[in-house]
């Protein structure tokens, strides 16, 4: 049997969450409001996994007219809003992330979060979804506390430095090539990947171990 780690480290969009694709549906909804219409499909695969300052960048070369005048700020607040709504009407959660995640907390294993959203969206969505209590949200990172996203390894180098974790004795659980990047880059032992049916086609780097199912990660 694996070694249990000594810490486990979850993405939140596309990992404990479906919601990588609600927040294209949100921020289409925010683009036509805009005077601009896409698909959501198209806005995931513009900037998926990507933390929100590298994608505001991506937009705004994409679509330079519709955002004209507009700031990454003002634009936020308009995909916060909708997805809030969109969040709330359906969680959409991973339930077997959530079964994996749980399960490495009943074996005595601290989880946390390395995510590339907001703190307050992802204390909003983790108690939406009644599974806040499973993660240490004091010492998880969201976006507000780093400077660079993904895939810098500033904010996994972060958590384990909170923790005061080896990262050899640690595992990470992503669904983006970015995010996957970012924790090899902070030299993590394992990085798993089990990306939701909802995201586009990605490679990944060499070392990323991709699961069939979150039920390949063996527990006692």
């Amino acid at each position: 049997m694996t070694a249990l780690p000594d810490l486990a480290l979850f993405d939140v969009d596309g990992t404990l969450f479906d919601s990588e694709r609600v927040w294209a549906e949100a921020l289409a909804l925010a683009m036509e409001a805009l005077g601009e219409r896409q698909r959501p499909e198209r806005l995931m695969a513009l900037i998926y996994g990507m933390a929100w300052p590298d994608a505001w960048r991506t937009l705004r070369d994409a679509f330079p007219r519709a955002l004209e005048g507009l700031s990454v700020a003002s634009l936020g607040r308009m995909m916060v809003e909708r997805f809030d709504a969109l969040f709330a009407a359906r969680p959409p959660v991973i339930r077997p992330a959530i079964d994996l995640l749980r399960r490495l907390r009943a074996v005595g294993v601290p989880c946390a979060y390395v995510s590339g959203s907001p703190r307050a969206t992802i204390a909003h969505d983790l108690r939406a979804a009644g599974i806040e209590s499973l993660l240490d949200e004091a010492r998880s990172v969201p976006s507000d506390d780093v400077t660079r996203g993904k895939p810098d390894p500033e904010g996994y180098l972060l958590a384990l430095r909170r923790f005061g974790a080896d990262p050899a004795r640690t595992v990470v659980f992503e669904d983006s090539r970015v995010g996957a990047t970012a924790a090899l880059a902070a030299g993590v032992g394992r990085v798993c990947v089990c990306p939701p049916p909802s995201a586009p086609a990605q490679d990944y780097p060499p070392g990323v171990v991709r699961l069939a199912s979150w039920d390949d990660f063996a527990t006692p």
